[in-house]
């Protein structure tokens, strides 16, 4: 017996749809259905309601504009991002390499000082070169010959 007033409708959902269509707590398809289309056209809505939903819709729209803006945005510094992974150093080998910075950082300092210290020893050695060029050389006398008492005999 045909409703007057009413259209049926058929149509098939998909699965996943229906099990979140049930989960709101609609028990049948004709109550999810009814409910579907008094959403889509504001039903009870004022006019001026009616338009701020136009509205908003087309805000949505610029929403959806500018997110897809952000997106391929997004997109660009995924594919930088992904470049300089690709070109960046072996995060081992770096450490191997700071390693050895430190090491040869540890042999200039050490080498530093002991060019100071050689300086030091070098000044010390020039005073003392200094101080005998100009100190009169006394000669020592060689020891007097014994003579022997049996000689004198």
């Amino acid at each position: 017996m045909v409703d007057a007033g009413r259209h049926k409708i058929n149509c098939w959902v998909p699965e996943s749809l229906w099990e979140k269509v049930e989960a709101l707590g609609y028990d049948s398809p004709t109550k999810a259905t009814v409910a579907g289309y008094e959403a889509l056209i504001g039903k009870g809505d004022t006019e001026e309601e009616r338009e701020d939903l136009g509205n908003n819709r087309e805000n949505m729209g610029n929403n959806w504009e500018e997110m897809g803006k952000q997106l391929e945005e997004a997109q660009r510094q995924i594919k930088n991002y992904e470049e300089k992974l690709r070109t960046a150093p072996d995060p081992v080998a770096l450490a191997k390499v700071q390693a050895h910075y430190e090491g040869l950082q540890k042999l200039l300092e050490e080498k530093d000082k002991r060019i100071d210290d050689l300086t030091r020893e070098v000044e010390t050695l020039n005073a003392f070169a200094h101080y005998f060029k100009n100190v009169d050389v006394k000669q020592i006398e060689a020891p007097a010959e014994k003579k022997k008492w049996w000689r004198f005999w």
